[in-house]
């Protein structure tokens, strides 16, 4: 079967229809286009059984069948799953095959949080493909094409005819699943890379192409890599490079490390709260008092900003399963710890605000401002690290490079929101408030003016940035410590001002990334979030409350339940077993 309705027909379309069509009949529409009306499901059940019948004879060990970006596939069931994990073990598949056929090939790309690329020679392609497929022999390994056409799918390499084809890159890979469900984790977009090369029977004098001669022998490459565009004859002899704790053949550049590579650690710190804990809940009180409520904005103390849905577990598992590269987790509590989280797992510590603040600020405090303006201070944070909310996810796998540079120059992710251009006031938003605070300090500082708000992304931050700003500026930093609930005078510091800063200081730049803001609040989000679930095509999304007045909250808490625990199915490592 091929892509759905709801894969072809473009997303503003869909929300036309939404928009003007009744209930049941976009219900009825919604259903078509997403295969999920019961004449759909009985002919695509009745298709996997056929599929599973004829696996039966012809695959070792347990295989369910799945439909993934538009195909069907034998899957193999997992009950962990981490993104670097199945590219080394794809990875290892087809070297492994090429080692025992006696094949030469030399890995031309094998950095930790990518795809791994080999190379072959087009003269072997027939013995190639002979030695993949009877490594495939009884295993539900796939091939495919990379970029292909619509109408050519991928194939099993037990089945697989491609040593007739005139393709000069394939994804070989395995499809994973949840256990006892028809639902994916991972397809090709995990797969080894294998590219077929030329190899050249007579010496070559230089071109456009390769800028130098070269001498028989040499290896063209048919795509563009990293590294090279040609091996030469007299270097093409390859060196043996740790891969995923093997010893593979490698083209001789690949031992040294690339100036793009961001090779240097990167931790995580979140901030989270519990806010059910009674204990926590008196404390808040007690100082809400000593505020006075007239003095809060309705946004500084509403009760969405407390609320825990169990965000932080799915949110782990996305940085589990999709940013297996983080070095170190730090998680930011007022002295609570989720009763589901290893605390003795050698990448968590737990920081009470009372170890961050030290003799700094005003606890306990309950100013999301006052917690980023610390966070520098947390002891072994590493010089580059990721600040995300606990509804921040990883929705794909991601790299470092996302993120920074390889020259530890930042990356921000600019809104088109804009700041307003009235002075602050006690009825702007917090987020607003900060924002225009932000401003009037860099232009203070630079003569420069700001204008935009930033994405609700993972933020990339730099120590030393956030260090220089708190000794500049300290008086602003320590008044927003100081305030115990959000206050039209404090700064937006980790998401925002860290930003602006750290580029007018030649620190960041601008970066893109493919992301989903999702409401909760929002009528509409359930069927966006139906949409995420079954393409997996963004690298990071973001399920934001602004405030859970009028709305059932046992509704909002199925609806994040329900496609949290189908997005991100399986237990991190984080998680304590059986919690």
């Amino acid at each position: 079967m091929g892509r759905s309705l709801s894969d072809v027909v473009p997303l503003r379309v869909q929300q036309r229809a939404y928009r003007v069509l009744p209930p049941p009949a976009w219900r009825l529409m919604r259903d078509v286009g997403t295969g999920a009306t019961a004449w759909q499901k009985r002919m695509i059940n009745s298709r996997r059984q056929r599929l599973l019948l004829a696996a039966a004879d012809s695959v070792d060990g347990a295989v369910s069948i799945v439909r993934y970006r538009g195909e069907h596939f034998l899957a193999r069931p997992v009950t962990h799953f981490r993104a670097l994990d199945v590219l080394a073990r794809n990875a290892a598949f087809v070297a492994d095959a090429l080692d025992a056929a006696g094949l030469r090939y030399m890995v031309v790309d094998a950095q930790v949080s990518r795809r791994r690329v080999i190379a072959v020679a087009e003269a072997d392609r027939a013995a190639v493909w002979s030695a993949l497929s009877s490594a495939g022999d009884r295993r539900p390994v796939y091939g495919r094409q990379v970029h292909p056409r619509r109408d050519q799918p991928s194939v099993r390499l037990a089945e697989s005819t491609e040593a007739t084809s005139a393709g000069t890159a394939y994804t070989v890979f395995q499809v994973l699943a949840v256990p006892e469900s028809d639902r994916a984790l991972a397809g090709p977009e995990l797969g080894c890379l294998i590219e077929f090369w030329e190899v050249l029977e007579e010496d070559t004098p230089a071109d456009h192409h390769t800028g130098e001669p070269l001498p028989a022998g040499s290896w063209l490459a048919p795509r563009r890599n990293r590294w090279v565009d040609a091996v030469p004859g007299d270097l093409a002899e390859p060196v043996h490079w740790d891969v995923d704790g093997t010893t593979r053949p490698a083209i001789p550049v690949l031992s040294r490390r690339h100036a793009f590579d961001v090779d240097f650690p990167i931790d995580v710190v979140y901030t989270w709260v519990d806010g059910a804990d009674p204990a926590w809940l008196e404390r808040k009180a007690e100082a809400h008092a000593a505020v006075g409520l007239g003095e809060l904005n309705e946004f500084a103390d509403n009760e969405s900003r407390f609320l825990s849905r169990d965000e932080l577990r799915y949110s782990l598992r996305s940085l589990d399963m999709y940013a297996g590269w983080v070095r170190h987790v730090y998680l930011v509590t007022d002295d609570q710890v989720p009763p589901w989280l290893d605390t003795t797992h050698p990448k968590v510590t737990v920081v009470s605000h009372r170890e961050l603040f030290g003799d700094r600020g005003r606890l306990p405090t309950f100013n999301s401002h006052a917690i980023e303006s610390q966070l520098h201070r947390i002891p072994g944070l590493s010089d580059h690290f990721l600040y995300l909310n606990d509804d921040f996810f990883f929705g794909r796998p991601v790299e470092p490079k996302l993120f920074f540079h390889g020259n530890g120059v930042a990356r921000f992710f600019t809104s088109t929101a804009k700041l307003g251009l009235g002075a602050t006031g006690a009825f702007d938003r917090p987020v607003m408030s900060g924002g225009k605070n932000n401003r009037d300090l860099l232009h203070k500082a630079f003569d420069r003016t700001v204008t935009n708000k930033f994405k609700h992304v993972p933020q990339s931050l730099l120590k030393d940035v956030l260090f220089e700003m708190d000794d500049r500026f300290s008086d602003a930093f320590e008044a927003t410590a100081s305030h115990q609930f959000r206050n039209p005078a404090d700064l937006s510091i980790a998401a925002s001002l860290h930003h602006h800063y750290a580029y007018l200081r030649g620190r960041a730049v601008e970066g893109d990334l493919r992301y989903l803001y999702a409401d909760i609040g929002d009528p509409g989000t359930a069927g966006r979030l139906e949409r995420l679930l079954r393409r997996r095509d963004f690298d990071t999304f973001c399920l934001n409350d602004h405030d859970t007045a009028g709305i059932d909250p046992l509704e909002q808490q199925r609806m994040v339940h329900d496609f949290l625990s189908s997005y991100f199915p399986l237990p991190s490592s984080f998680e304590l077993p059986a919690a």
